[in-house]
């Protein structure tokens, strides 16, 4: 299973044998902005792959790491617009956080994130769950949607927890209340004190901290993100196969399929959270060829048999998305229409945040 996950890659490319030839990276240095400080999921991708990609691009050049935290990821990404160079030295490391300043219309924004090239994105996924004594089993919300009040942590309305606002309403959890200051951590741990009601985690915690509460009777899943291909198929997440994902809890709650406004709204949404959750990408202006070169490379890399072996446990179970596809994934996630925008704000404003999209 494993080997047939890491296997996949959605894009295959036709390699012309001089594209290697027009990057020669011999004794130079790439430098990989990452907007975050050490340590985080950006991060640990980046630190991650930095050796395989010293090994297949030409010229085997050394990877150096700049981390450039602040501002909720705005910092590091104004100062990438306005210093990489695109000649091959320059690399992004992307993730929701910066895409979500994009899509918002954060007036601090001076990247253009929609011009830059993708060489490839490493999905993610978002688990919910409650306590077992708040659900009468896997995928239950009816006594959720029955209580007077269900508190759930919310770092910022400004960040990518906005999207679970949207999510709570769309499943007639009427009474949700969102406990705003609390990061996806503290939040957590006031779960497990029973503090709150509903909590959620990306894969690797889920894995690390969820699962052990599942199995030992106490935690009870909810419901996954889902997993969305290329042409708009959305999956069971292969961390929790019998887990309902968003779509089915949808339908279960509300008796129809998830269509129209509310299912543009969630293919925006899981472009930006999950799709492109994590993304090494070239600035804008990168020469085709450059940016061909460093999609040969990465090709290389996923079928090292090293990284294959190592590259579940530490990036997760998703396939990797390399190539032309990744680039309308992408701008899907940093451009919300008009109808999306909408009915972010909506919840907003029923949630009493003054906060909107623009």
């Amino acid at each position: 299973m494993r080997n047939l996950v890491l296997g996949l890659l959605i894009s295959c490319f036709a390699w012309s044998p001089t594209v290697s030839a027009n990057l020669d990276l011999s004794g130079k240095t790439v430098t990989w902005v990452v907007p975050f400080k050490e340590g985080g999921g950006t991060s640990r991708f980046a630190r991650f792959l930095q050796p395989y990609l010293t090994k297949y691009l030409p010229g085997n050049p050394t990877i150096q790491i700049q981390h450039i935290p602040g501002g909720g990821a705005i910092k590091g990404s104004n100062y990438f617009q306005k210093n990489a160079k695109p000649d091959g030295t320059y690399l992004f490391g992307c993730s929701t956080s910066v895409i979500v300043n994009v899509a918002t219309g954060n007036p601090l924004v001076e990247y253009n994130l929609g011009a830059y090239k993708p060489v490839l994105l490493l999905p993610q996924n978002t688990h919910w769950f409650t306590r077992t004594d708040l659900a009468s089993g896997t995928s239950d919300i009816s006594k959720l949607k029955e209580r007077d009040l269900v508190l759930y942590a919310l770092k910022t309305p400004a960040s990518a927890d906005l999207f679970h606002i949207w999510v709570y309403d769309k499943l007639g959890i009427k009474k949700a209340r969102p406990i705003p200051g609390l990061s996806s951590s503290a939040g957590y741990q006031a779960f497990l004190r029973g503090e709150i009601h509903l909590s959620s985690h990306g894969a690797a915690n889920y894995v690390k901290k969820v699962k052990p509460e599942i199995e030992s009777g106490k935690v009870v899943d909810i419901m996954t993100l889902g997993i969305v291909g290329a042409d708009g198929s959305i999956s069971r997440n292969p961390l929790a196969p019998d887990v309902l994902t968003f779509p089915e809890m949808y339908e279960k709650v509300n008796g129809k399929k998830l269509d129209g406004a509310d299912l543009e709204a969630f293919y925006s949404i899981a472009a930006a959270w999950a799709q492109a959750s994590k993304s090494m990408l070239l600035p804008e202006g990168t020469p085709d060829a450059i940016v061909e070169a460093y999609r040969k490379a990465v090709t290389e890399m996923v079928n090292d048999p090293e990284f294959k072996e190592k590259a579940t446990k530490a990036l997760g179970p998703y396939p990797l998305i390399i190539g032309e596809e990744a680039g309308p994934i992408l701008k899907k996630a940093a451009i919300f229409s008009d109808s999306t925008k909408k009915q972010l704000n909506a919840v907003l404003k029923k949630n009493r945040f003054v906060y909107r999209v623009q």
